[in-house]
């Protein structure tokens, strides 16, 4: 989940996902339930390039971690994002994230909590043997506390997803816009990734991505950069991660380090297809 994304929660937004709750598809209600090796986490994090399929209805994954940055101006960034991705049907998923506690040195010490982003992803088609799995997501970012260092602004990001298994090969492929300070003359920037991954033997997995961003400054300087880094899945339902992101705009970042995970913690309900599968298998074991 290394992004620059941003929410504030409301009783309206809670009204909002309540309704999408109840009426993304039929469900039967069910106990919460806590993974087993039958469940498998779709992480976005570390790339900028996300992918576009979803774990399955009523599934709550989980993504944190660390990033190290060193900016253009000679400034240290730390920062703690974290994404929670809720699947409501098979074609949509609310997510809600931040890049969280950021602390940067120069030109003045900053600490603060950043923006907090929400919004709705929206799956369209599966992957087929000759073309990709598509989705596409819309997320709003409104400012936290006021905080010294901190630019407090409204933003819309928009994205589209592209992801492909080829053989041995997986690619996810992004395209966005960021809308940024919605509430002064709007700030565009167009952005790509392309993240690459193949799965090793024994959990392990290699990864290299390129991305690149325009410039809209002074919201938003232009930034591209090359990232690789090695993944261990030590279970299906989680997954760990660590590497380096070469910066390849010097003015705005030489170089960045990250460490994390992902994971599913709860699976909050069943749909009516998994009710039948569990069923089935219950009968095959009495047998």
């Amino acid at each position: 989940m290394y992004r620059s994304p941003k929410p504030r929660q409301s009783r309206s937004i809670g009204r909002v996902i309540s309704a999408l709750v109840f009426a993304a598809a039929p469900l039967r209600a069910a106990a919460a339930a806590f993974p087993d090796e039958t469940y498998h986490s779709l992480p976005c994090r570390p790339t900028i390039a996300c992918t576009a399929d979803f774990v399955p209805p009523g599934v709550v994954e989980l993504e944190m971690g660390y990033i190290y940055r060193r900016l253009g101006i000679g400034a240290n960034q730390h920062s703690a994002p974290f994404l929670l991705k809720l699947t409501l049907a098979d074609w949509v998923q609310f997510q809600f994230g931040s890049n969280g506690v950021t602390r940067a040195s120069q030109p003045a010490p900053a600490f603060f909590f950043d923006d907090v982003t929400f919004g709705l992803k929206f799956h369209l088609v599966n992957q087929s043997d000759y073309f990709p799995s598509l989705s596409f997501s819309t997320t709003a970012s409104v400012p936290t506390v006021t905080a010294e260092g901190y630019l407090r602004t409204y933003d819309l990001f928009l994205v589209a997803y592209a992801t492909k298994d080829i053989r041995w090969l997986h690619a996810d492929l992004n395209l966005g816009a960021n809308l940024w300070r919605l509430e002064k003359p709007v700030s565009t920037q167009a952005w790509a990734a392309l993240a690459l991954s193949v799965q090793l033997p024994h959990g392990l997995g290699l990864m290299l991505e390129g991305y690149s961003l325009s410039n809209a400054a002074p919201i938003s300087p232009s930034d591209a950069g090359l990232l690789t880094g090695l993944s261990f899945a030590p279970s299906n339902w989680i997954v760990l991660d660590i590497g380096v992101d070469l910066g390849l705009v010097p003015s705005t970042r030489s170089a960045s380090a990250f460490i994390g995970f992902s994971i599913i913690p709860l699976d909050l309900w069943d749909t009516d297809a998994e009710h039948k599968a569990r069923a089935a298998r219950f009968i095959r074991h009495e047998r």
